[in-house]
């Protein structure tokens, strides 16, 4: 009895884990042989089922569990080649799908054709095919990359680049890879870090389709090479062809001192011309080397930092580049007294812009919804005051009057929240086209002029509003 309650247990935690689980549960048959030994046909069966596992689509079912109940129904999994038996098995096994199918040789390519059958309808859902010429062995990578198509899912790019796929190319993206910056006294881990952190950027700047980094190292182990000696543009262009990318980027982060360098350089895979070269010099700490490497990113792909890195870039006359040529004050103040907020802005202050807009739009949603409870208290007002005056019933008479009166103060306090958010709406209007004009970009002409400055007194420790008159 003991063993039985065990028994029980187990099946019933089984079930449990089985419905938390909501992947569809998937058995795979041995693949028919077909000019090739039988052997041959499981071992790569066999990494079929491993790959799938690795996909995390599907739960796959035990292959032993599977061969067992094929022994009790006397099949064979190789014999199980229709969509019936196959349908039949996944009953009997309680899978959702089964996945079968078959390894030809014709000459000197090979054939698979697999299918993923529905246990529930007996119908195929969904069919994969492929053609390789080479090597026996080569049929590995193809079942690795038919694991992945078969459950619906793109194989993924360490995969076709070990069989030579290309890279998808774009109308304006670039295929490149990044090789890891040499590092001349620095650490290995500090040159990998800033690479990672280039190729993240590159990938950000959208001009760019990049080859995954554990991809291009498996490949590059493949063929013997390790990155570190991958220094010469030789080796570079040779990685990049079997890559089959259009561009290479390597480089060197050194330092000298407190001072760092940067070089860094972007070449053909075909011609092996130099597209780009670029280098920048920093003196700091080495975590300001992040963002130089960032700006580096943008600038090898002739794109233009955005303002963020420029403004995180340390010593940098960031402020002058900020304020775009050909703007002023007054153009600030003119657009303020149009649209609140517009001269902000203008100003590039997009929070106090957007700020000032919404408050604007709040206040006046406010003066409407007062404007709205005032038409309607007034309207009561002159109705209930309307039906008073007809009125002969005492009891209705004193009720009107109540109304009345109750309308007469909504009225009252309904046009005293609109007066207030009317003179609201006007005072921020009043305070933004202000603002707009004292903190508006200063053009280089307008600074020798004559002017309104906010600064703030050491003294008396208050800001002050000063007008200043240039003398030369």
């Amino acid at each position: 009895m003991a063993y039985i309650r065990n028994i029980l247990l187990l099946l019933i935690t089984i079930n449990i884990v089985i419905a938390q689980d909501n992947r569809p549960s998937v058995a795979v048959l041995d693949f028919d042989a077909k000019g090739i030994p039988a052997y041959e046909a499981e071992t790569l069966t066999e990494r079929l089922r491993s790959e799938i596992a690795n996909t995390n689509a599907v739960r796959l079912t035990d292959r032993k569990l599977l061969e067992k109940i094929l022994q009790e129904q006397g099949l064979q999994q190789s014999g199980c080649t229709t969509d019936e038996c196959a349908a039949e098995v996944g009953q009997l096994l309680g899978a959702q799908f089964i996945i079968s199918g078959s390894i030809g040789k014709l000459g000197n390519s090979f054939t698979i054709d697999a299918k993923m059958v529905s246990v529930t309808t007996g119908a195929a859902e969904r069919a994969k095919t492929a053609t390789y010429s080479g090597e026996i062995s080569g049929l590995i990578l193809e079942m690795e990359i038919l694991a992945w198509e078969i459950v619906g899912l793109k194989a993924p790019q360490r995969l076709l680049l070990k069989r030579g796929d290309k890279l998808p190319e774009s109308d304006d993206k670039v295929t490149l890879a990044v090789l890891d910056f040499e590092p001349r006294g620095i650490s290995s881990l500090e040159s990998q870090t800033l690479t990672d952190r280039f190729s993240t950027e590159i990938n950000n700047t959208g001009k760019a389709i990049l080859v995954d980094r554990n991809a291009m190292g498996e490949i590059m182990q493949e063929q013997g090479y390790t990155e570190a000696e991958c220094s010469s543009e030789e080796c570079a262009a040779e990685v990049g062809a079997m890559l089959g990318v259009q561009f290479m980027i390597n480089g060197a982060i050194g330092k000298l001192g407190d001072t760092y360098t940067i070089d860094a350089k972007m070449f053909s895979v075909q011609t092996g011309a130099a597209e780009k070269t670029i280098n920048t010099t920093y003196t700091g700490k080495v975590d300001g080397l992040i963002t130089e490497i960032e700006i580096l990113a943008w600038e090898i792909m002739n794109l233009k930092p955005p303002k963020s890195l420029l403004k995180k870039r340390k010593g940098g006359n960031t402020q002058v580049a900020d304020v775009p040529r050909g703007k002023s004050r007054f153009g600030a103040m003119m657009r303020s007294m149009v649209v609140p907020g517009w001269g902000q802005l203008y100003s590039e202050r997009k929070l106090v812009g957007w700020s000032i807009l919404g408050g604007e739009l709040a206040l006046g949603a406010l003066a409407f919804s007062a404007y709205s409870t005032y038409s309607t208290a007034n309207s009561d007002l002159v109705a209930f005051n309307q039906q008073y005056n007809n009125a002969t019933d005492p009891a209705q008479i004193a009720d009107l009057r109540s109304k009345t009166l109750q309308a007469e103060a909504d009225q009252i306090s309904s046009n005293d929240q609109m007066t207030t958010m009317i003179y609201a709406v006007g005072g921020l209007w009043a305070i933004n086209v202000v603002h707009a004009f004292l903190t508006g970009p200063k053009s280089d002409t307008a600074s020798k002029k004559s002017g309104f400055d906010l600064v703030y007194h050491p003294e008396i420790l208050q800001p002050q509003l000063r007008f200043s008159i240039a003398l030369d």
